[in-house]
């Protein structure tokens, strides 16, 4: 079987994001709302393909095509509620490998200390 070379691949975005709220927050609950707000604003047709990569501790990264990136970040900015709790969520940034997308939004905030200033 042959594979496409990368100049003919989709380009890939990656968007970290952090969800807010006062509980932990399930992954599969994430995806399941992400998917519902694509639906719900862009129906079955426009609705942009994307893969949860990872989750933990609020923190989380998803995977979409470049052409997508705005209607996925939009989607994403637009949920309210997960479980029935109220929760905020918040775009961290956009890297164009996973790697990159976690050095720069992801491992940054881990290390971080208010009494650094950083």
């Amino acid at each position: 079987m042959k594979f496409l070379p990368p100049s003919l691949r989709k380009r890939k975005r990656y968007i970290a994001f952090e969800i807010i709220s006062a509980q932990p927050v399930e992954p599969e609950k994430v995806k399941e709302v992400l998917n519902a707000s694509l639906l719900k604003l862009f129906g079955e047709l426009e609705s942009p393909e994307i893969r949860l990569i990872e989750f933990r501790d609020g923190k989380g990264m998803v995977m979409c095509s470049h052409d997508e990136l705005n209607k996925v970040k939009i989607a994403l900015t637009l949920i309210k509620k997960i479980n029935g709790q109220d929760v905020i969520p918040v775009i961290l940034g956009v890297a164009g490998t996973i790697k990159s997308c976690r050095r720069k939004y992801l491992e940054v905030l881990k290390d971080a200390n208010s009494t650094d200033g950083i």
